[in-house]
């Protein structure tokens, strides 16, 4: 089975997270997304809790079908770095081959990705493009949406709906996450 991984913060995930996932499958023909939230990101940039962030995923994914599932394959990645998730993710599951979903900017800066050279030999980079990020002539590219640019807007009371999955949004409100960055930023 060929698997992309599609790896991030998702803090939280947005439409353009689901766009990227759905092109990915389109277009690549790939059998399954595994949508992986990190636990920890490996440059020590601030994310809300983890448990949150798996919440949220779910919301965003779920309705997509059969063919994504969130996983927490991110949990067992201490380094948080993707080529460790790769050496692990090929060991205990030898019978895949991996790809790596990322937009056309992570693409052209894999080589410089902790053990990028090796990473570029164990997976395939489905390039994603992206407005604002290299993509802008490549008419089918996703919009830019920024996850940081969400949470300052649901800071300050400002609509969302354009930017984030309904359920997402239901999930967001219910919880009264991003209100408050201080407060959602309380560890992973």
């Amino acid at each position: 089975m060929r698997i992309a991984l599609f790896g991030g913060s998702f803090d939280p995930p947005h439409l353009g997270h689901v766009l990227a996932a759905v092109t990915a499958r389109s277009r690549a023909g790939v059998d399954a997304v595994w949508v992986l939230p990190v636990a920890r990101h490996p440059y020590g940039k601030q994310l809300a809790p983890w448990a949150q962030r798996w919440q949220l995923c779910h919301a965003a994914f779920a309705p997509l079908g059969p063919w994504i599932s969130v996983r927490d394959a991110e949990l067992a990645n201490p380094s948080g770095y993707t080529f460790d998730l790769i050496t692990h993710l090929t060991a205990t599951h030898p019978e895949h081959q991996w790809a790596l979903i990322g937009g056309s900017d992570i693409a052209s800066d894999l080589p410089n990705w902790h053990r990028g050279a090796e990473l570029a030999k164990l997976v395939e980079v489905i390039a994603i493009a992206r407005r604002g990020h290299g993509g802008d002539a490549d008419p089918a590219a996703i919009p830019a949406i920024s996850s940081r640019e969400i949470r300052a807007a649901l800071q300050s009371g400002q609509a969302t709906e354009q930017v984030l999955p309904a359920a997402v949004l239901t999930e967001i409100r219910t919880h009264g996450w991003y209100r408050d960055g201080a407060k959602d930023l309380a560890g992973s």
